[in-house]
Order: C-alpha cells, then structure tokens, then sequence
C-alpha cells in the first residue's frame, strides 16, 4: 500500500511539475482602429491532433487559453456580426508562453479554420479540396433550424424536401445519388444500417440545429478518410465544444404551418476550462404543415463534455439523440393512362387545389388535364423513429510531435412505419407494423507523428459492426394469418488508412496523399416467423475494398491565387438489406438480397482556382468535376436467380456525372457580404431504369443558382435573404404499367428573408426579435409530386448570456 501511495504521489509531481511547464497564450480581438472587441468568440486549433479550445473575450478584448502543449496552432475570432478575423499561426514552446493580437476585417473576406478536408485542422487558404463552411453566425443571421436548410444555398448540393419541415428530405451532391453523401458527427460516420443503401438520409428530414458550432461541407470524394457513403463528398456536423465564461440562449418562435419551435443551449468552462461543457435541447411541433396534411413531433439533444487531467491529455464524451413522430401521406402517383401521352417523358401537371381536397377528404375527384396526383392525407399512416449517437474520445499528445487518440462511437436507430386501411390508393386490410432497426459500432485508433515542420504522417485502424433487424406484424383478427416475422443479420470490417501531409515553399505547396484498405466479414442471418430464406448459402464477407486518394494546392500569393486539384477512387459497402434483405408474405420471406455482391467502385477528379480581389473585399472560385460510378448496386430484374428471386439488388454498370461550380462571395461593403454560386451538372446513368429509357440522371438539376445577401442595417438590424433557383429536373417516382415513366418537374425559384432585431440588456446579455419569410415569391412547386409549402412566415424571440 506504501509503494501505491507513493507511486500516486510521485505521478501527481510529474504532473504538476508538466503543467507548469506548459504554456499559455493570450491575446487580445481588436478592431483595425486597435479598440478592444468584447464578446468575441476565440478558437484555438492544434494543427498537428484533434484539440480545439474556445473561449470569449473579456470587456477589453482580452483572452486566455492555458494549459497548452508545445506545438503548432491556429487561432481565430469570430463575432455576432460581419467583422470576423482570419486564423493566425502560433508556434508554442514548451516553458515559454505567446501572446497573439487578432484583428478584425472591416472590408475584406476572412479565411477560416476547416476540420473536414484533412485529418487535421487547416485554413482555407491551404485545403486542396472543395470546401464550404456554414458557421454559427450564419446560420443565426438566417435563423436556420435544420441542417437541410442550413445547406441548401451550398454549390453542387441539390437539398430535396418532400413537404414542410420534418418531412422526408434527401441530399444529392455533384449529380449522384443520395447514398453516395456522407454524414459525419465529429467526424465520425452517421449511417442507418437498416435502410436499403446504409446511409444517413433517413435521418436528415429530423436532423434539428441545437448544439452545432459549424457545419463544413467536402464537396468531392471522401472515401479514402471516412469510408463508406462518401463518394461524392461529406458532411460535416461540428458539435460545440464548450470552455470559456458561461453562455447560451432561450428561444421560441411559431407561425405558419402551425409550427412552433423551443430551444435552450449552454456552454461553458470551469477549472481553467480543465471541464469543458456544452448542452442543447429543442422541440418542434407542426400542426397541419402543408394543405393542414402534415404533422410533426420532434424532440432533439445534443451534449458535449470534456475533461483534460493535465494539459496533453483529454478524455470527452459527446451524446446526440431525436426521436420523432411524422404523419407519413400517400405516395404520388400518375394519371389515368388517357391524360398520358403514348411515349416519352411526362410533362408534370397537378390536380387542381379542389380536387386535391376532396382527395384529402377521402372523396371522389376529377383528373381534369392532370397528369399526376399528389400526395393525399392519410388519416392512420405514420412513422415514428429515434436515434441516438454516443462517441467517447481519448487524445493523448505524447511528445510535441507524436500524438494518438482513440474513439468510440454507437449509433442506435429504430424507425417503426405504421398504416391501416385509411387513405387513397391501396392500404393495408388491417393495421400493420414495419420496423427497421441497426446498430452501429466503431472503434477507431490512430495516431500523427510530425516527421519534420513540413512533413505530418497519419496511420490509423477503423473496427467497425454493424447489425440489423427488421420486424413486420399486422392485426389481423385471424391468429392463424396474424403476421409475425422477423430478420436479423450481422456484419463486421477493419479498415487501415495511412495519410501523408507535406508543406513546401514555405507552406504556399500543399500535398496530400492517403490511403485505405477494408475488409468484410458476414454473419449468417436469421428468419423467425415464416420460411427462411437463404437457405444453404454460404455467406462469405464481401471483396476486399482498396482506395487512394491524392490532393494538390499552390497559392501564389502576388496574385492572391489558389489553384488546387483532388482525384482518387471511392467505394460503397454493400449493406445488409442489399446482401440478405427480404420482403414478407403470405406467410414466407421472398429474398430479395445477394450475399455475394461487391462493393460499388467509383474514380474521381476535381480541380480548380480560387482567386482574390481588391485586398480581399472579392473571391471568385471555380471547379470541374468528374465522377464515374464504375460499378453500382441497384434493383432489377432477374431471370434463372440461384436465390429463386424474380428481382433483387445485383452488381451493375453506374454513371457518369460531371460538371462545373462557380462561386462568388464580396463585402463591397463594411456592411453588406454577398455570397453566390452557379452550378452546371451533366448527370447521366449507364442503364436506364425507367420506360422509354431515358438516361439522364432523376432529381438532378442541370443548372441551379443561389444568392445570399446580408445586410447590417444599423447596428441592432440586420436582414439576410437568399434565393435559390433551378431549371427543370425528371422525376423517376411515377408507375405507370409495367414500369416507371419519367415526369418533368419545374424546378424552384424560392426565395426567403430574414430579419434580426438586437436588444443590448447587459455586458453579456441581449434579447433578439427575429422574423423569417419562406417562399416570398410565393411559387407552387411540386418535389417528387409531393406538395411544398407557398408563402408562410415564423416570428421569435431569443435570450442570449
């Protein structure tokens, strides 16, 4: 017992003694007239492992961070505002403490820190791919509530949402599909496992903003870092992290649609930020929605805590769960076939608005000259689901230039579909039941050894398991025809990815190369409930999935010029629904899967420039892309199937999507930002899946438009709005006959506005009163046949510590 004590206090003695040779940075946020800024928010980012510290300053703009390992960092400053400062680096020398001065631009643009685009923090300045960034302030500038929203204006990404807010919404990026965008926690891949493609779509119709700090956005391939579902890019939602004085807000708002909208947030620091925190809560209701069809009950949170035992070490936990329940409305579906043309594609006319009523109603109505019926109220369909992400991390820096971390993170999700005999078109005979539930585990470790100043080396292992389960029953009276089934199946991998990060010519060239091996590992899966399928096959783990990837940037700083480029090859995993999915009925499983299908394999190039004007009041940025799916996974068709199955999900050919982003972004004006794009996408697929065989690629729109303006009225007023335009686009979604016909859709010309009002009643304190106006063109628009909200408006108030 004597030796255990004194081996505690002699550690104690390291550790104190390592802490006091640590140092310390502080600095001040001041304006180009050298005033203190108060209320800034400070970031503070290791270039070399995943540490971020944040603070705010104090009344005289001045800051501290303490505690630090020796190193390479980032800092930068952020305010309420449009003046905001770029990252300066800051070399830190352990016993020896730094002090830095950030001053904000009052005319030009500011570069900012990214977390996405590497394994490591970098400016904008320095990343060699595609990257957007959707920070706090502006997502309060245009007082967002959702991560679609949030990403709507991004250049490349077309947002699709079948109704009104916490309805079905999917994202597609560069003209592929929605499977192929992946979304990170942290970081760390959010993926259903029990829907058909594995991916996190299911997800984003109830993905609530309530404690996110930043959203970045890698447009372009992500494989080779983040795995599966991240061919055409990723992204990224960064939780708050917390440190610092104590802050948050209360906030409510209500309107159309019969929304109305609760959120509480706090952040924080104690013990020289040694416990970090941060903590969200809100609630969403619709009642009514579009056309009073919808309904929507949603409830999020989301936490964040971080403990550092001394200044190398951290061990932080981050929790973010939603459960919701949706009314879920009939399908759309297509004409009678006399209101169709022979051939060809569909031009997409709606019922009329009374005839729509009476089809809610559940009446009678008349086609007119419509070729499509929308989406009809269904009084006892509706889907309620949850999930929670946990991720647990450890970050040991070893030395200044060897550091590892480890992390843990689980993903449960349960969606539960419920119908009964309710509604137009066909129902169920009785009331029925579909569940889908996953689960997902991943273990990860990896570490970064600084080889010299402009060389970092990152090598890392990836265990992952995933497990499915599907459950159907319905009430039919008869126990004897009463369904009852279930099926489960299990799948594991192990990944090994290497990256190398090299700086030359004094940091203006930038080079990344990187790789990853994974392989495959499937259990055999169980029926219960009718008869099995499968059976007699030997399941055996899918090929082995090998992928690189290689990026390039070189900035000419006479010229203020970025030109970068980024190519590399992509996979998919296949999932457990495509390898053992099945349908249920008359009382026995039809496969409907393959156990030995290989991943999707997909080759990509971007490249462009990025150039800088006028001190840097102006940037025009421009990108071609090239993605080719070499080999996908879809459904089809199928004769002499060992399987028995007259279709299922097979290899087969893919597509070919290629294209150019323009994007502009100016501060003529102290106080006026305009950001704009223009996306051109040529999207193709190699095998037509609809009648006549058209081959362009559905829901991509082959030009699309947006602009964001923000304009600092006087000091407390302040109005954003942002318009998004596209041209017509072909829906796949109608079946007619022996198949699906293509429908052509008008696209969007929606534009909204948002309009703060801030009320100083404190040194930290300030209530604000916000309006937003969505549709103000008031345009009817149809996604998929599924009807979208006109005009409608919400109002608020927030209280901001």
């Amino acid at each position: 017992m004597q030796r255990v004590l004194t081996s505690a206090f002699l550690a104690a003695l390291c550790v104190y003694a390592q802490d006091n040779r640590v140092p310390t940075l502080t600095g001040r946020v001041l304006d180009p007239a050298s005033a203190a800024v108060p209320n800034a928010t400070v970031k503070l980012y290791n270039r070399d492992t995943s540490l971020q510290r944040s603070t705010v300053s104090d009344s005289q703009g001045a800051f501290q961070f303490d505690r630090l390992p020796a190193g390479e960092f980032l800092v930068e400053a952020r305010t309420a505002g449009l003046d905001q400062a770029s990252p300066v680096a800051v070399t830190l020398v352990a016993g020896q403490s730094a002090s830095v001065e950030l001053k904000l631009e009052i005319h030009g643009l500011t570069s900012r820190v990214l977390v996405t685009s590497s394994t490591t923090p970098q400016s904008t300045m320095e990343s060699g791919k595609a990257m957007d960034v959707v920070d706090r302030e502006e997502l309060s500038r245009r007082n967002e509530i959702s991560l679609t929203e949030a990403v709507r204006m991004v250049p490349g990404l077309r947002v699709q949402q079948l109704g009104g807010p916490g309805s079905f919404t999917r994202i597609q990026a560069r003209g592929l599909r929605a499977a192929d965008t992946g979304l990170l926690i942290d970081g760390m891949r959010l993926r259903d496992v029990a829907s058909v493609q594995g991916d996190a779509t299911a997800f984003l119709g109830d993905m609530q903003l309530v404690n996110t700090d930043k959203i970045e956005i890698l447009r372009g391939l992500g494989s080779t870092i983040y795995g599966t579902n991240a061919t055409a890019g990723v992204i990224n939602m960064v939780t708050d992290q917390g440190g610092g004085p104590v802050r948050g807000e209360l906030s409510g708002e209500g309107g159309g649609l019969g929304l109305f909208r609760g959120l509480a947030r706090v952040s924080g620091g104690v013990k020289d930020d040694r416990l970090q925190y941060s903590a969200g809560l809100a609630n969403l209701n619709v009642n009514g929605g579009v056309d009073g069809v919808e309904n929507v009950r949603n409830t999020s949170g989301q936490g964040y805590l971080l403990w550092r035992p001394n200044a190398l070490m951290s061990l932080s936990g981050r929790v973010l769960g939603t459960t919701s329940t949706v009314g879920v409305n009939s399908s759309p579906s297509a004409a009678p076939l006399a209101n169709l043309p022979g051939s060809g594609t569909i031009i997409a006319v709606p019922l009329a608005q009374d005839q729509m009523q009476l089809g809610d109603r559940g009446q009678p109505f008349q086609w007119g000259n419509a070729t499509f019926g929308p989406n009809f109220y269904d009084p006892d369909s509706r889907r309620i689901g949850n999930f929670v992400s946990t991720m647990i991390n450890w970050n040991h820096q070893v030395a200044p230039r060897f550091s590892y971390r480890v992390s843990y993170q689980g993903v449960n999700s349960d969606r539960d579909s419920r119908n009964g005999p309710a509604g137009q078109g066909y129902q169920t005979m009785f009331h029925s039941s579909s569940i889908f539930a996953g689960r997902l585990d991943t273990l990860q470790a990896r570490g970064d050894l600084a080889l010299a100043r402009w060389n970092l080396l990152t090598a890392g292992w990836e265990w992952e398991r995933e497990s499915y389960e599907n459950v159907s029953r319905d009430e039919n009276p008869s126990a004897v025809e009463r369904v009852n089934a279930r099926a489960t199946s299990k799948q594991r991998s192990n990944s090994v990815f290497l990256q190398d990060q090299l700086k030359f010519f004094s940091d203006r060239l930038q080079l990344a190369l990187s790789g990853r091996f994974q392989n495959f590992n499937l259990s055999a899966p169980r029926f219960e409930g009718g008869a099995p399928n499968y059976v007699g096959v030997i399941f055996a783990g899918a090929p082995n999935s090998w992928t690189g990837d290689a990026t390039l940037s070189y900035f000419l700083p006479k010229s203020s010029t970025k030109l970068r480029a980024h190519t590399g090859n992509g996979f998919r995993s296949p999932t457990l629904y495509e390898r053992i999915g099945s349908s249920f009925y008359f009382g026995s499983f039809s496969p409907l899967g393959d156990p030995r299908l290989r991943p999707e394999r997909t080759v990509s190039v971007d490249f462009g420039v990025d150039q800088y004007f006028s001190n840097s009041r102006y940037r025009v940025s421009s990108t071609y892309f090239y993605t080719r799916l070499q080999e996908v996974i879809g459904y089809d068709g199928l004769n002499n199937d060992p399987f028995g199955r007259w279709g299922g999900y097979v290899n087969m050919g893919g597509g070919l999507a290629r294209g150019v982003e323009l994007a502009v972004e100016a501060r003529p004006y102290r106080s006026l930002i305009l950001t704009s794009s223009y996306t051109y996408t040529n999207a193709d697929e190699r095998k037509s899946s609809l009648i006549g065989g058209s081959l362009r690629a559905i829901r991509v729109f082959p030009h699309m438009f947006t602009l964001v303006a923000t304009q600092q009225i006087t000091k407390r007023l302040q109005l954003t709005a942002d318009f998004l335009g596209a041209s017509d686009y072909v829906s796949g979604s109608f079946f007619v006959g022996s198949g699906s016909r293509p429908y052509q859709f008008d696209g969007p010309r929606k534009l909204d506005a948002s309009v703060n009002y801030t009320i100083p009643v404190g040194d930290r304190r300030s209530v604000r009163l916000f309006t937003r106006v969505e549709n103000l063109l008031n345009q009817r628009y149809f996604e998929d046949g599924f009807r979208t909200p006109r005009i409608w408006a919400t109002a608020g108030m927030k209280f901001m510590f």
